[in-house]
């Protein structure tokens, strides 16, 4: 499943990243770059979480899901929203609690380390939400909105160091609390995302339609089907990774009962075929029933 292979290389490249942190923080004595390290382990286990998740989700159906597990990645996305308002709530408690504190003074070339670690984390940011988009998987997409407030963690930590370095030369104490007062922005900018990926996960436990896009690549394969006169209708939802189709097709008025049945069969058995399709609901309309209603209207 592609959903799982993405969230392999998202876990690598957090593990490295956050060793990357811990190593310089430590070298540079930057203890907001160690923090940002503590902060990025969110991302790891996030990783970790999602990647259970995702082979939950793909199991087959039993007696008590008729249908699979998919949806179970709804319900890791609320949890997931729930997770990164955590994070800002925290971040805003901690920097409010220590706002008075003096700043440590760090090795001006942990500024370096940040820019390659946001630079990092924001191709894979990029890549996670493309990919995500790509395979309709709103647990990766909401992954990678998370990944996001890591990129502005370490930004802040970017604003916070350099804000301490020129505040320390220039001996000017207002702009050593230039990381904090960012820190605050960052922190209700990291809950906007949280509570987007909430209403997202809800919409999608609701049923969410699949985009038109896709809906009408099934449409037209449908259409093509032997004995299909036409689709009336193609309703499509959001599954997890799968989608549930009720389609309407209009048949021959004059074939028999069986007749229609076959051409049913086909064409639930033609999108079965598709492994993104884990339901199908058929329904028959014969063409005649239309003549006869514009005939009586006459």
């Amino acid at each position: 499943m592609k959903a799982k292979a993405i969230m392999y290389r998202s876990f690598f490249v957090n593990l490295v990243l956050i060793g990357v942190k811990l190593l310089s923080g430590f070298i540079f004595s930057s203890v907001a770059l160690i923090a940002d390290a503590v902060h990025s382990t969110s991302d790891l286990l996030t990783d970790v979480f999602v990647i259970f998740g995702v082979q939950h989700s793909l199991k087959p159906a039993d007696d008590d899901h008729p249908f699979g597990h998919g949806k179970f990645e709804y319900v890791l996305s609320f949890i997931m929203g729930l997770f990164i308002i955590s994070i800002a709530y925290n971040l805003a408690k901690f920097v409010i609690s220590s706002f008075n504190e003096v700043s440590e003074i760090p090795n001006a070339l942990s500024l370096i380390v940040v820019v390659f670690v946001v630079i990092v984390k924001t191709f894979l940011v990029r890549y996670m939400i493309k990919e995500g988009k790509n395979i309709q998987n709103d647990v990766v997409l909401a992954s990678g909105k998370e990944s996001m407030t890591d990129v502005l963690s370490s930004a802040v930590v970017f604003v916070g160091i350099a804000s301490v370095l020129i505040g320390d030369y220039f001996e000017l104490d207002f702009l050593k609390k230039g990381d904090k007062i960012a820190s605050i922005f960052i922190a209700l900018f990291i809950a906007k995302v949280g509570i987007e990926v909430l209403i997202d996960s809800i919409k999608s436990l609701q049923g969410k339609a699949v985009s038109k896009e896709i809906s009408n690549r099934y449409l037209s394969i449908a259409e093509k089907i032997t004995g299909v006169e036409k689709v009336d209708k193609l309703y499509m939802i959001h599954y997890g990774p799968y989608y549930q189709a009720a389609i309407d097709i209009r048949v021959d008025g004059n074939i028999t009962v069986e007749e229609g049945h076959e051409i049913a069969t086909r064409v639930s058995e033609t999108l079965y075929q598709d492994e993104k399709i884990c339901h199908v609901i058929v329904h028959v309309n014969p063409e005649v029933e239309d003549d006869e209603r514009h005939a009586k209207k006459k």
